[in-house]
């Protein structure tokens, strides 16, 4: 028997955590698949049938069914465990290119493995969609770079310095605007994938959009505490935190100090904010250098 729970479920990509029980021997019905999918297997082992084609998949596999084709599965040794994960057809194209990639069995590499278990991992740990969105789409980028033939596809190339210095500097006048505006808007804004647009804010900055975005969301709290705001609930909900307890956990783990401890600080001039360095972090020049918040 086949269950699913989502994981992540945006516009432009759904995670699902797909799980078959033990079925009787021999050959499911045929399936058409419906809809371009990378699917990472977890645990356990089956067989997949497409056409006169058969292959094993197993825990150090994964897959790219194709739109249109029927598919079938057995199940030699019980059941499984897999994440499914689906972007949207602009963003699959862009990846594959015109040739695309043959249906057929994935190696992952550890590295894949890691990130799989991770974007799982900040799942269950509460994380925010647009942590979830981004590390998914940087997962399938991921797997297809891999896949892609010869690894000179379109997913392996990134852009040059220049043109990635300013995409960065277009992410930073967009959020400077709407803070709210997803990877995808972003990337739709600079003209490259989620994928693409991931890896080189991230090569280019040293951390995360998503690490960024909490971290101008600290600053606007910060701000707003300086102001003299007292109603922490509300300067949660207005700086696009999930509640009270997400914001203090936050400015405790990155700023050393508790919303109240600010507050007060901000009020007497008395204290000091016991901040860590972290090598790598810049001036004013470099505001992004340091690995920011993603949680």
């Amino acid at each position: 028997m086949l269950t699913g729970q989502t994981i992540v479920a945006t516009p432009t990509v759904v995670v699902n955590d797909v799980r078959c029980a033990h079925e009787p021997p021999g050959w499911s019905a045929p399936e058409l698949v419906e809809r371009r999918t990378v699917v990472l297997i977890r645990s356990g082992l089956f067989r997949r049938r497409v056409g006169t084609r058969e292959m094993v998949l197993d825990s150090s596999t994964g897959y790219l069914p194709r739109p249109g084709t029927e598919e079938a599965f057995a199940h030699p040794a019980g059941g499984d465990r897999c994440t499914s994960i689906a972007v949207c057809d602009e963003e699959m194209s862009a990846l594959l290119g015109a040739g695309g990639v043959p249906d057929t069995a994935i190696e992952t590499t550890p590295q894949i493995d890691v990130a799989h278990r991770a974007l799982l991992a900040r799942a269950r740990s509460g994380a925010t969609p647009d942590e979830l969105a981004e590390r998914a789409h940087v997962l399938v980028g991921a797997v297809l770079a891999g896949a892609v033939a010869d690894g000179c596809g379109p997913v392996g190339r990134l852009p040059g310095p220049r043109t990635s210095r300013r995409a960065v500097d277009q992410v930073r006048e967009r959020l400077a605007v709407d803070l709210s505006a997803s990877l995808t808007d972003l990337a739709r804004h600079t003209g490259l994938s989620p994928y693409h647009l991931s890896r080189v804010f991230r090569r280019t900055t040293g951390c995360t959009i998503t690490g960024y975005r909490t971290w101008l969301r600290l600053r606007a709290a910060l701000d707003q505490l300086a102001s003299g705001e007292t109603n922490l609930a509300r300067l949660a909900m207005e700086t696009g935190f999930s509640d009270q307890a997400h914001l203090t956990r936050l400015l405790r783990r990155e700023i050393g100090q508790t919303p109240g401890a600010l507050r007060r600080m901000f009020a007497t001039g008395r204290g000091q904010v016991t901040t860590t360095p972290t090598a790598g972090s810049g001036g004013r020049g470099s505001p992004a250098r340091r690995p920011r918040p993603e949680g």
